[in-house]
């Protein structure tokens, strides 16, 4: 079986965008990944609602943001995901696990988590123990997408149809079950607590990804149905 290099290249570029967006997500920023973000020249118009609202606010925080970033951003990062400085009693906390958004006690280690673990062991993707993190972090969701992205361009390139189909099937079933299931909830919090507009767009470039990744992965089953039976 040949698979297109334009497929082995999409696989790769979508590796590449979920670390990304890990990274950003995970802790606070410093001066040169603030540097880098802001060198992006984000596109207008993706075809994705998600992405484009995500774009246009992160390049309006740029346009309007004060000369020390990396503390504005801190500040940030830590009101919105760590409520810091946070006084008012509320259940729509920002923090950006899943299971605080998905159990009846929106409390931390619950079954979403115990199911995430599950699918990172099959998948041999690995939390690196130091960070002291739930498994069910936002970032280490997204760091696990490109883990998969990163196995299936193996998987593309030693010609394995029947890996990576099941690739494809396993990362629709977590985008489904695991970051569209509660991302768009996260955002919807984390917009009542932001005073600036980055980390509301990170997240909306997120879901997205994830949205368009999601389609993208139903097409990309055919195309190697298709090139095997050529």
């Amino acid at each position: 079986m040949a698979l297109n290099q334009e497929i082995i290249d999409y696989l790769a570029d979508s590796a590449d965008t979920y670390r990304f967006l890990s990274q950003m997500l995970f802790k606070e920023l410093n001066d040169e990944a603030i540097s880098a973000v802001a060198a992006i020249e984000f596109p207008e118009a993706t075809g994705n609602v998600h992405l484009d609202e995500g774009y246009r606010l992160i390049r309006r925080y740029f346009k309007f943001s004060s000369s020390d970033r990396r503390t504005q951003l801190a500040c940030e990062y830590a009101r919105i995901f760590l409520a810091a400085g946070v006084y008012v009693k509320s259940d729509k906390t920002a923090i950006p696990y899943e299971s605080v958004f998905t159990s009846p006690e929106r409390i931390m280690m619950q079954a979403s988590r115990d199911d995430v673990v599950r699918r990172f062991a099959r998948d041999g993707f690995k939390v690196n123990p130091d960070l002291h993190e739930p498994e069910d972090h936002l970032s280490f969701e997204l760091e696990y997408l490109a883990h998969m992205n990163d196995r299936a361009v193996a998987l593309a390139e030693a010609g394995d149809a029947v890996g990576l189909r099941a690739n494809f099937a396993r990362q629709a079933a977590f985008i489904d079950e695991h970051i569209l299931n509660w991302l768009p909830a996260l955002t919807e919090a984390a917009r009542g607590f932001a005073k600036l507009a980055f980390y509301p767009g990170m997240l909306l470039v997120a879901q997205g990804t994830a949205e368009t990744c999601r389609e993208a992965l139903a097409e990309l089953a055919d195309e190697v149905t298709a090139a095997q039976a050529a």
